[in-house]
């Protein structure tokens, strides 16, 4: 039987600073930490907090990628994925106003798939509806230009 999800979930993520650089926090017992290169401080042993955001990005679009073919009876056997962020550092540095820090983010999906090419584009506009970091990103004005092929 499926898990129903309740209408409001609430995620809790907690932790703190270890150092100016390196941040060690804890979901549902599962240690995160981000981290910057050496050349602004850090250690260079984990990836960077907005590394991390992008990686949750891609992790949303595997699962809601997932769940959504299924509900497409689209058979999905290998999904890659590849991202590219363009991110707007200028507000970051005070040099100007920057309402959109990554006003650029290009998404490739590589599927392989038996789905048809209608399918795919109509799998790609539901997760963007659907996938919780996608549709935060989009609301933030991130201007989301999608590729989706098969393998």
């Amino acid at each position: 039987m499926a898990h129903v999800m309740p209408d409001l979930f609430k995620i809790h993520v907690g932790g703190g600073s270890e150092t100016a650089a390196k941040t060690v926090l804890t979901a549902r017992g599962h240690q995160v930490i981000t981290d910057e290169p050496k050349e602004r401080g850090g250690t260079d042993l984990h990836a960077t907090p907005l590394e991390t955001m992008l990686s949750s990005f891609l992790g949303c679009t595997n699962v809601i990628t997932s769940y959504v073919a299924g509900l497409m009876k689209i058979k999905l056997t290998d999904m890659q994925f590849e991202l590219t962020g363009h991110f707007d550092t200028r507000g970051v540095f005070g040099k100007a106003e920057v309402r959109k820090p990554f006003p650029k983010i290009e998404l490739r999906v590589i599927l392989t798939t038996d789905a048809t090419d209608e399918q795919i584009a109509q799998l790609r506009d539901t997760v963007a509806e659907k996938c919780p970091v996608s549709v935060i990103l989009r609301e933030a004005g991130c201007d989301i230009v999608e590729s989706w092929e098969r393998a």
